[in-house]
């Protein structure tokens, strides 16, 4: 596992603070959603306030600080600049986070007027951080950085495809095309949760897993053949889809199972790492394993509408939200501190060390009413009257605290940046 990284290569710190401070604020306003609706969000998952909020999170959340995570670590480890300006940087955030809030209110809403200027936004965004990105990853990269180049260049073809079926689909719920809707949904999810995000956590582990944690690497057999072998089973899951859909859960199965193993595996090496601390990072990466593990075992137990909403909130809130949340509060405060120590106008003992940056007490508390939000939303799949508005609540709060983490520490260091005296 390359452990030489060149930090030289680090873009503007605007670019990926941007997308990463930004992030949060995304999955309070999905929180806030699943509050105004109550029960209703988690009676269905086809409810429009269900799907408003998954896609204020899968949008406004996970692929915003994906997209900041990926402009960050792709020229460090691979070695490669990315070739972003600073005004695309500003146009794809921008868009990005509009098209978000706009395909939110048409599904929460039912504004049918909405999807395709929604779609167009979100199409644009995402042409300007894949573009960048493609052309980095397209360049060869050191043995070492592979696994993670291969599954970023695999899950940006599982985002191409994710797009194309969501304009797609807004095409349909504008009025402009006549679809197999729920096929065409299904498929968009799968390959939005499998071939976009799962894909990306998958590989960034490869990397940050031992880096961060201490522990051994991954085998070689597991980093050169996880990606492709996620890639083809999620095709395969699709073709049968189309032409098999009587047996396109039992396709999933596959996929499940190789989700599951990866999750094992990843557990299994943090148990052996070197360091014998746990920090919230550490907590994250359990909290997140563990959740994968278990959408996996209720994808594969399959009991109806209120197995296939617990599937999804262990896998979004979970697994997707856990990583992000655990690698937030290790590559902001990263991001602050290495451009602060590399001003040219800092002196020692200017630069707060950057464990102090965001206080591990702190994460710690946001950690834990995380936790507690998932509970309570599982919970509320069970008793949507009873528990919908509290687990949505404690959504809220943590999501909030994540947001205001991240914001103080980013405020912290602009005021002591401006004491810095001129060189």
């Amino acid at each position: 596992m390359q452990r030489a990284l060149a930090y030289a290569l680090s873009p503007a710190p605007g670019v990926p603070l941007r997308l990463l401070l930004t992030a949060p604020w995304f999955a309070l306003l999905a929180a806030l959603l699943l509050l105004w609706a109550g029960g209703d969000a988690f009676a269905s998952r086809w409810s429009g306030a269900t799907l408003g909020a998954t896609h204020l999170l899968t949008l406004g959340y996970l692929s915003m600080a994906m997209a900041g995570s990926m402009f960050q670590l792709i020229p460090v480890v691979s070695g490669t600049p990315l070739p972003l300006a600073r005004g695309l940087a500003w146009a794809a955030w921008g868009g990005l986070g509009s098209g978000a809030l706009l395909l939110a209110a048409a599904l929460a809403l039912g504004l049918a007027m909405l999807f395709i200027p929604a779609a167009l936004l979100l199409c644009i965004a995402f042409a300007l951080i894949a573009a960048p990105v493609a052309l980095a990853l397209a360049r060869p990269a050191p043995p070492a950085a592979m696994p993670m180049v291969r599954g970023m260049r695999i899950a940006l073809g599982g985002l191409l495809v994710t797009v194309t079926l969501g304009a797609t689909l807004a095409s349909q719920l504008g009025g402009r095309a006549v679809l197999p809707l729920l096929m065409l949904a299904d498929l968009h999810a799968a390959w939005g949760l499998i071939g976009w995000v799962a894909m990306l956590v998958v590989c960034v582990a490869f990397q940050v897993i031992p880096m961060f944690q201490s522990s051994q690497a991954y085998p070689a057999a597991v980093t050169r053949w996880t990606a492709w072998a996620l890639a083809a089973l999620l095709c395969a899951w699709s073709a049968a889809w189309i032409a098999f859909p009587d047996w396109a859960v039992a396709a999933g199965l596959p996929v499940a199972a190789a989700l599951a193993a990866f999750a094992a595996l990843s557990a299994w090496l943090i148990t052996r790492r070197k360091r014998k601390d746990t920090d919230v990072t550490t907590l994250y990466w359990r909290l997140s394993l563990g959740s994968l593990a278990g959408s996996a075992l209720l994808y594969a137990v399959q009991g109806g509408q209120a197995m296939e909403l617990a599937t999804g909130v262990l896998f979004v809130g979970g697994f997707a939200m856990g990583a992000v949340n655990g690698m937030l509060y290790k590559i902001v405060p990263f991001l602050l501190w290495y451009h602060l120590q590399h001003d040219p106008r800092a002196r020692k003992g200017d630069v707060p060390q950057m464990r102090t940056i965001i206080a591990d007490a702190r994460a710690r508390r946001q950690f834990w009413w995380h936790a507690a939000s998932l509970a309570a939303m599982l919970a509320a799949v069970r008793w949507p009257l009873w528990l919908a508005r509290p687990a949505a609540v404690l959504l809220a709060v943590a999501c909030a605290r994540l947001a205001l983490d991240l914001g103080r520490a980013a405020l912290r260091c602009r005021r002591v940046q401006r004491q810095f005296q001129p060189s």
